[in-house]
């Protein structure tokens, strides 16, 4: 696996890359879903709603080799989150890049991770969750996933994987202290949903 350390763009430039980024890994599609949905789990062609959840799919598809993640985390994180994040993409063979963000320009670096071609980027836990609300809705063509947290309102570009205690929607909500023992099965899961055009949905772990 490969794993990067990523450096800001500017917003405006960060669009623009978005826009003409290449083909991303087979099955993982940055726009809308199209691949068929699990029997256990919601239909890919379900819309979000307010305060609706799934419980993840026993059966979970594969996750396309080659994928490409871009993890994007607040300042004075636990370095055991990329640790284990880096660990659980090994096992798939995917490309890893991840940010740390600078809290004056934290909507600038979810827009730079997209920026760098990433299949689907991902944030852990509630501290960056009001500016991934402001970059997804300009973002509507990449997909994200949120682990251990979800944004006030559905949308559906955003994937939200939550369990007991782990399931805030407040910005700057207390952390878990499961969150790093639970992230292999939460990006797993997320990963895999997406993957089988299950996105924009909130899963919950059992």
């Amino acid at each position: 696996m490969k794993r990067t350390a990523g450096t800001a763009l500017i917003l405006a430039a960060a669009f623009a890359l978005t826009a003409c980024a290449p083909g991303s890994a087979d099955g993982m599609s940055r726009g809308a879903t199209t691949a068929q949905g699990d029997a256990a789990g919601p239909s890919p062609s379900a819309t979000p709603s307010p305060g609706s959840t799934h419980d993840v799919p026993q059966n979970l598809p594969a996750i396309p080799a080659g994928v490409r993640v871009s993890l994007v985390l607040a300042q004075g994180h636990d370095e055991k989150i990329p640790d284990a994040v880096e660990h659980t993409l090994g096992e798939i063979d995917a490309e890893l890049a991840v940010i740390t963000a600078d809290p004056a320009s934290v909507v600038s670096d979810l827009a730079s991770a997209a920026a760098g071609d990433a299949d689907v980027v991902v944030v852990v836990g509630t501290a960056l969750l009001a500016s991934l609300d402001s970059a997804s809705a300009q973002l509507l063509d990449q997909q994200f996933l949120v682990i251990g947290g979800q944004l006030p309102e559905p949308t559906e570009n955003v994937t939200a994987v939550v369990w007991s205690g782990a399931d805030a929607r407040v910005p700057g909500s207390e952390i878990p202290g499961n969150l790093v023992a639970t992230l292999p099965e939460a990006v797993t899961a997320g990963l895999a949903v997406i993957s089988d055009g299950g996105s924009g949905m909130v899963y919950t772990l059992p």
